[in-house]
């Protein structure tokens, strides 16, 4: 079982809760709704001989600060650059999910001389234009009705399980890939007061998201990037994305695999990264 250890920082004015593994090149992790750094421990097991894990909660997540404002990929992009001056960090790989992704495409941008790489993974694009880019609030009903956050709420309070469930079944390939240990956690960090209503800001923010992403990616992305998806979730949409931004791109589509492709494929997806993390370190 790996050592996680946790720790607090307050940066760009909130208080991110965090957690930290392994040693080697640090890989930053970024996580998606309604999840928190936990997605990533079948990674952070795999890899902790190898590399150093950092892998908070954002802002309105979990046990980090819940505030009503700064949502923007911009703004959360030097949340995480101020967590990595605290723990001094100079070089690192990106790894992000879900709605973690358009953020850790801002990071990229505003550090492409320290992020040695990026990879998304089940990332949806807003912002974008190019032949055959479809924006995601198209085919995805969740995501409009949750950028009404007012009524999400009003609806989702008091039944969180059965929303979340809904998630973790249904934006499955495989139904039963969430341990139910951790839908069990990611429910109740749904019940903490205000994660809710914060957690839900990320889709709020989705306008100023679209806007900032077709600002950053008028010019391409220098940082080499990885892309995969779930046949069963985002499909082409991801590496198709990634190739129109970035200068190098990798990636495709996981067969057999929705959203969750961390516990979907854990050892297909650590396989690539590994692979691609010793290409660029």
């Amino acid at each position: 079982m790996t050592v996680l250890t946790h720790k607090r920082a307050k940066v760009n004015g909130v208080t991110l809760h965090y957690v930290t593994a392994g040693r080697g090149t640090v890989v930053l992790c970024m996580h998606g709704w309604p999840q928190n750094h936990r997605e990533f421990l079948p990674v952070i097991e795999r890899f902790t001989d190898q590399y150093a894990f950092i892998a908070p909660d954002l802002r309105g997540f979990a046990d980090s600060d819940k505030p009503y404002g700064g949502y923007e990929p911009k703004t959360i992009a030097q949340d995480m650059l101020a967590l990595l001056e605290v723990e001094r960090v100079e070089k690192f790989h990106i790894l992000s999910h879900d709605l973690g992704g358009p953020p850790s495409v801002a990071l990229a941008y505003a550090a492409p001389e320290r992020a040695l790489s990026l990879a998304t993974i089940e990332t949806p694009f807003f912002g974008l234009d190019f032949p055959g880019y479809v924006d995601p609030r198209v085919p995805y009903w969740h995501l409009g009705m949750h950028m009404n956050m007012d009524v999400t709420q009003f609806l989702v309070e008091g039944r969180e399980e059965q929303y979340l469930r809904h998630f973790f079944r249904d934006f499955a390939y495989n139904p039963t890939a969430v341990p139910e240990s951790d839908i069990q956690q990611y429910v109740m960090q749904m019940r903490q007061p205000g994660n809710l209503r914060a957690s839900l800001n990320h889709y709020g923010y989705i306008p100023q998201m679209a806007a900032q992403t077709a600002e950053l990616t008028r010019s391409k992305l220098s940082v080499p990037m990885l892309a995969w998806a779930g046949r069963a979730s985002f499909g082409d949409h991801c590496f198709d994305c990634a190739k129109a931004i970035a200068a190098s791109a990798e990636g495709g589509v996981i067969e057999e695999c929705g959203h969750w492709v961390f516990e979907e494929k854990p050892d297909f997806i650590c396989e690539q990264l590994g692979r691609f993390w010793a290409k660029h370190s």
